[in-house]
């Protein structure tokens, strides 16, 4: 049976990721990563009970949560001293909503990278949908990612990637006999476009290529022997 490292959140498009992984015949391994900066990181632990309750402990298994402040830290490191007029000549207009996202997404996933190669695992699953309105989680960014991820001999998977809306997600959990109703963690920084920017989203890829991307094999060779800590002591 093939394994998949899931990024669980625990909202509902982590969780149905994951179901539709299942039916797919993979093995989940499900992680939860904490960037200091959000509520109810333990959240992500019922909806893993929940699947492992339908789906059995063979079929699904928690990591726990993981801490990935460190590296969010590393990401944001610079940028958040430059001036606005700096960032619009370099980069365009990007949101610091939308930075945010880009530099805490790309913290779970050197995190993942690195327990890919620690687990042996070759498959990873995020719960990116395009109709959320992330600047991360639109096509060209999500190709981005995929080849991120090839660079590292690792397939990106998204299996919510094209639903429509919350109203066909929550016909694909009761179809299966699943109550749509989750306890997730609430990040306090991020938040959606309120319409499709191509404008921001050209800019975050921007900053993806030239601020964040040559940091991340530095990051990832850095730590990749570090068990990572899942709370402070």
């Amino acid at each position: 049976m093939k394994k998949v490292l899931v990024l669980f959140s625990g909202g509902k498009d982590s969780m149905l990721s994951t179901v539709l992984l299942i039916e797919q015949g993979f093995e989940t391994v499900l992680v939860h990563y904490d960037n200091s900066l959000e509520l109810g990181s333990k959240n992500a632990t019922n909806g893993y009970k929940r699947l492992m309750k339908k789906y059995g402990e063979d079929k699904v298994k928690y990591l726990g949560v993981k801490k990935i402040d460190a590296i969010f830290r590393s990401f944001i490191k610079d940028f958040y001293n430059l001036k606005v007029d700096e960032i619009l000549k370099e980069y365009g207009k990007i949101s610091y909503s939308q930075f945010n996202c880009l530099a805490c997404r790309l913290s779970m996933y050197v995190t993942t990278i690195i327990l890919c190669k620690q687990l042996n695992i070759s498959y990873v699953a995020d719960g990116a949908r395009n109709s959320q309105l992330f600047a991360i989680e639109q096509d060209d960014m999500l190709n981005l990612f995929k080849e991120l991820f090839k660079e590292y001999n690792i397939d990106l998977l998204l299996p919510v990637k094209n639903l429509e809306n919350d109203y066909e997600e929550k016909n694909e959990f009761l179809v299966r006999g699943i109550i749509p109703k989750v306890s997730e963690a609430q990040c306090l920084i991020g938040m959606p476009l309120y319409t499709n920017d191509r404008e921001i989203l050209n800019a975050t890829i921007n900053v993806y290529k030239k601020f964040l991307y040559p940091k991340i094999n530095d990051l990832i060779e850095r730590y990749k022997n570090v068990k990572f800590g899942d709370d402070y002591i």
